[in-house]
């Protein structure tokens, strides 16, 4: 079946080009001040045919740029909460029962959700969005039943344990803030940091 959108699009480019012919041809056939007349339609239609064109490139060029600024700010403020206490506290901190802030993902589920990302342009950067935001969301998730198990646990080994293996090297924090680095390193994020 096909989308309104392309049925849409199919009469309005039909409509345009049986215009853009018959003006051609009444101009081709039109003589003295009368040939003016399909001369001014044809630059009318030229007109609108490359406004209706340049309109979309240029709102397809502003959403992605809104998108990107989005996921850009969105990122840097995971990246100060992750350097924030109490995850900045390094592992030879005394461990406490204590609630995390949790990864924002509400821009990256917008941007990803929409398609405003070009399929060939930005290729890369959806895939490492996709994999930041499966791995935020587990990060999230292991945060939930870490605190659950702190609170419900009367042990200060486990709470040690815990707080251990969160601060450990190569452990989710770590993981957590390279990946975040990466992503903040694509071209595309970079170039929206220092415009041209």
């Amino acid at each position: 079946m096909t989308a309104p959108r392309t049925w849409i699009m199919l009469v309005t480019a039909g409509s345009l080009t049986v215009a853009f012919v018959v003006s051609a041809v009444w101009w081709t056939r039109s003589t003295g001040t009368s040939s003016f007349e399909p001369t001014v339609q044809i630059l009318g239609l030229l007109g609108g045919i490359t406004g209706i064109v340049a309109e979309r490139w240029a709102a397809g060029r502003e959403r992605r740029a809104e998108a990107l600024q989005a996921i850009g700010e969105e990122l840097r403020d995971n990246r100060k909460i992750l350097t924030s206490p109490p995850f900045s506290a390094g592992a030879a901190q005394p461990a406490r029962r204590q609630v995390y802030p949790r990864m924002n993902l509400s821009a990256v589920n917008a941007v990803l959700s929409s398609a405003v990302l070009s399929p060939r342009r930005d290729e890369a950067l959806a895939g490492m969005l996709h994999d930041w935001r499966n791995d935020a969301e587990v990060f999230n998730h292991q945060l939930s039943l870490a605190e659950i198990l702190a609170f419900t646990n009367g042990s200060d080994d486990v709470l040690h344990d815990l707080h251990q293996g969160l601060h450990s090297a190569d452990g989710p924090l770590e993981r957590m803030q390279e990946h975040l680095n990466a992503l903040l390193a694509t071209p595309p994020l970079i170039a929206l940091r220092n415009p041209r």
